[in-house]
């Protein structure tokens, strides 16, 4: 690139009332297509992109609309329904919509940030669209996908690039990265790409925000309003969560693992005979392989272990199950053998089945081919019937390499973030076609539009306190990209001990060789905190039964699950409200909440449930907790304290005591 401050170009722009020119520094003109689906919505497309475009999984309504392009005396005028954009000319072009301007500094300060095409290069392996954004002052940044560093971007770098964490925790990398990012000053900038996308959100410049699209196509979608309009019309783009069924928003008990059908009626029993109510209980380890070592679906059921009909003794006392899988099967067997011979696998670019980028052995099934997609449906569909299991726990899919070649001749680099949502898609047609969408998946990958597919989970992360803070601070990240239902795992997945004693007991698989492994107190806020999340799920290397720990928090996490089944009517009806349009999703961060309220902005660690609930978990031992409590009274559900707000207010909780309130006045069901 010269050294012009140019938005894409060093000349123009111009128009023939179709297209948009402008021309690069490299003296290549390019034409974009400026088109406005939505009210409020202005896309830019490029509209002679080399080769073809791949089917892409993420939109679902953008209809094409073409904006209004009209020469002035400054440049070109765009407009259309609720959008008026001006793109100026001179030594330093300028683009304007609304509150999006592109960032523009004299060139010595900012060669960083200029904006346009970067071809690939040697110390550059892909090519790329750059894209820079004026914050301006006072403004917080949101959006990304999961972040284990909080809800608000702003001063900081994110790679929204789907990476298998490894139970890793308070890093910035994630499993579900989302290419949205919106500030609370009234813009939002969504990049339609299933590929890797880097942001520098004023971490090297304190005033602007760099946005690196990988790869030779450029679609924007640039996004006016306030918090909730911006979420509604990005939405209306990549797709409203699908319904769940009502029993999905009870309590789901779980570890990993239960090792056989015996052991999972002895554990609804005995919760039962503690008054602990459980709707669905799940198991890892039901295959004749070890998921542990081997992290694929390559085997059948263990009938040793979960005979014929396994399901039928629970399903008596109203339990559902819940079975995990993945996209993978393990190379070397004569499952992996026969879908290599089929042509059903990722290939590498010499037309070997291309494996996970993290692990050798695990194949990746797929699905953009016809026939590959099919049989895995089907094969997860005759599972739903022959397991009589209403769930999945729908794992992996992130560690896809960049030089694979699908079917379609798409490039991992175009799906690494996408395949989860490909993956998704597909288990929720195997559920329809075998329960007819009486179902519930829960998966850890996915992008833009996944949220169609609920539920989504935060991870594998550490039983520990700073666990909690970094799992709560990814769910309400995901929430403010899109994400409607969102849960994490109740007592958190592992602690290095009970990791490490879970290979020596996945050998022999025997029952109740499983240890307790959580510290109790925290164990019984983290059951508190599940209770007021959109799915109430127990899981990790442990026991996550209330009855395996001590008093008083085993009635303290025996009291939660009670509540849940008060609450979940109320939760469930939230969700409903989620699938249609202008539908908030069913956990709401306060910037979300309540829009232009900077004190309820500040309160980064807590969160409405549904529009009535104010849920504000307990992330240090003692139960001390400050938060900001919105205007109006509020009575506390776990406890007797009444709060009247607005204004930051300390509580102190007893163990059986916990920080989640109705707003008076409101019927939520209890």
């Amino acid at each position: 690139m010269t050294r012009h401050s140019d938005p894409y170009a060093a000349a123009g722009p111009e128009t023939d009332g179709r297209y948009l020119r402008v021309t690069l520094a490299s003296g290549t003109t390019v034409r974009l297509e400026c088109t406005v689906p939505l009210e409020g919505v202005l896309r830019l497309r490029l509209a002679d992109r080399p080769g073809p475009r791949p089917d892409s999984p993420v939109l679902v309504d953008a209809p094409h609309r073409p904006a209004r392009l009209r020469t002035t005396g400054q440049g070109v005028e765009i407009t259309g329904p609720g959008v008026r954009a001006y793109w100026d000319r001179g030594v330093r072009q300028g683009f304007h919509f609304g509150s999006y301007h592109r960032f523009s500094e004299p060139e010595e300060a900012i060669g960083y940030f200029r904006s346009g095409y970067r071809p690939a290069t040697r110390h550059h392996r892909s090519a790329s669209w750059v894209e820079t954004i004026h914050l301006n002052p006072g403004a917080a940044v949101y959006g990304g996908g999961e972040s284990y560093q909080g809800i608000d971007l702003r001063g900081r770098r994110r790679s929204l690039r789907n990476k298998e964490e490894n139970r890793a925790a308070g890093r910035d990398t994630a499993y579900l990265n989302v290419p949205l990012l919106w500030s609370d000053a009234g813009w939002g900038l969504f990049a339609h790409t299933g590929g890797p996308v880097d942001a520098d959100l004023g971490a090297t410049h304190s005033e602007a925000a760099r946005i690196e699209i990988h790869g030779e196509d450029l679609d924007l979608f640039l996004i006016s309003g306030d918090a909730p309009t911006i979420l509604d019309r990005y939405l209306t783009l990549t797709g409203r969560p699908h319904p769940l069924p009502d029993w999905a928003f009870g309590v789901w008990m779980s570890r990993s693992s239960y090792f056989t059908a015996e052991e999972m009626v002895a554990t609804v029993d005995e919760l039962r005979a503690a008054d602990c109510p459980v709707d669905v209980i799940h198991a890892d380890e039901w295959l004749a392989g070890n998921v542990l070592e081997a992290a694929a679906w390559t085997y059948g059921p263990d009938r040793r272990r979960f005979p014929q009909d396994w399901a039928r003794e629970l399903a008596r006392r109203g339990v559902r199950t819940s079975l995990w899988i993945n996209p993978y099967v393990t190379r070397g067997t004569p499952l992996a053998d026969e879908l290599i011979r089929r042509g059903y696998l990722v290939r590498d670019p010499d037309g070997a089945p291309a494996p996970t980028a993290d692990n050798p052995d695990s194949l990746v099934v797929d699905f953009t081919h016809p026939e590959a997609r099919a049989w895995w449906c089907e094969r997860l569909a005759a599972t739903l019937r022959e397991e009589h299991n209403s769930a999945v726990l729908a794992d992996f899919g992130e560690e896809i390499p960049d030089d694979a070649v699908f079917a379609d001749g798409s490039r991992g680099s175009q799906r690494r973030n996408a395949y989860g949502l490909l993956y998704q898609n597909v288990v929720r047609e195997a559920g329809l076609r075998a329960r007819a969408g009486d179902f519930t998946a829960i998966a850890r990958s996915g992008t833009a539009g996944s949220q169609r597919y609920p539920a989504h989970w935060a991870g594998d992360m550490p039983s520990s306190w700073s666990g909690l803070a970094t799992t709560l601070r990814a769910v309400l990240s995901m929430a403010l990209s899109g994400c409607s239902v969102v849960t994490h795992d109740a007592g958190g997945y592992y602690t290095p001990d009970s990791y490490a004693q879970a290979a020596v007991v996945r050998r022999k698989m025997t029952p109740g060789e499983v240890p307790t492994d959580v510290e109790p107190e925290l164990y019984a806020r983290w059951a508190q905190w599940a209770a007021f999340s959109p799915i109430m799920r127990f899981h990790g290397m442990g026991r996550r039964e209330p009855t395996a720990y001590p008093e008083p928090f085993r009635s303290a996490a025996v009291a939660a699950c009670r509540l849940r089944r008060r609450l979940a009517p109320y939760v469930a009806a939230c969700a409903a409200r989620a699938t249609v349009d202008g539908g908030l999703p069913l956990l709401r961060p306060m910037p979300l909440a309540f829009p232009g309220d900077r004190c309820a902005r500040d309160a980064q660690l807590q969160y409405l449930l549904g529009p009535d609930v104010l849920v504000a978990p307990l992330l240090e031992p003692g139960g001390r907790r400050e938060l900001y409590v919105p205007a109006g009274e509020w009575r506390q559900l776990l406890g007797d304290g009444v709060l009247t707000g607005p204004g930051w207010q300390e509580v102190r909780c007893a163990p059986e005591e916990f920080p989640g309130y109705a707003r008076a006045g409101r019927e939520i069901g209890l």
